[in-house]
């Protein structure tokens, strides 16, 4: 089973049943940097159930949110009744919207997921749909999240996903060249980043692609 196929399955199943490890509330983190930031037009990728859509949106911001599994999106419609979320399903490697559409990106889950040879096309997405300086907040999985530790490889496809964890060097060489971080800690305990990052004026070119 390859890493597209994997997830595909892994998430169907996850929002069929309400087993999997997500919380239901929005992360402190994200509502720290939402804080901090102007109220303009944000997209939510891979939002899931809809909470930091509808967390985005409690805060004034125009929130579009996208995600590839279908449940998951009517689940979040009705969570999001009465706020001015714009749900859509699509591929984060595929994203249907203009270029500089958004001021602020949240990604609380979805890198994590993504094959390393796939991270020049979502990083290439990211910085098509991120308007100059915009901001991009960033959860992903560390090396000490529970399915790595004592594990040779940095991914796996196992538990029904395809999962790969980051080092800080990681993150600093695929968002670096692009990105200055105003925030990075890695939470030990759960074994999770938490970034912040603000998009530089001069964009260099994109990484090329890797292996995994």
């Amino acid at each position: 089973m390859n890493a597209a196929t994997a997830n595909r399955s892994y998430f169907k199943e996850a929002y069929r049943t309400g087993v999997h490890g997500w919380a239901a509330e929005p992360s402190p983190y994200v509502l720290r940097f939402l804080n901090r930031l102007k109220k303009g037009r944000l997209l939510d990728l891979g939002c899931g159930e809809g909470r930091h859509a509808i967390a985005a949106a409690r805060l004034g911001f125009q929130v579009t949110a996208v995600d590839s599994e279908p449940l998951a999106l009517r689940r979040a419609r009705r969570a999001a009744r009465g706020f001015a979320v714009r749900f859509l399903k699509a591929d984060a490697l595929r994203l249907p919207f203009p270029e500089g559409s958004f001021d602020a990106i949240i990604d609380y889950g979805c890198l994590h997921h993504q094959k390393k040879s796939d991270w020049p096309r979502y990083l290439g997405q990211i910085l098509r749909l991120l308007a100059p300086r915009g901001r991009y907040i960033l959860e992903a999985f560390s090396p000490r999240f529970r399915f790595f530790r004592g594990r040779g490889r940095p991914w796996h496809i196992a538990f029904g996903a395809y999962r790969r964890c980051f080092t800080r060097a990681d993150l600093e060489a695929l968002f670096g060249p692009h990105f200055d971080f105003l925030f990075l800690k890695e939470e030990k305990e759960r074994g999770f980043w938490q970034a912040f990052l603000r998009r530089k004026t001069q964009i260099p070119a994109d990484p090329k692609p890797g292996r995994g």
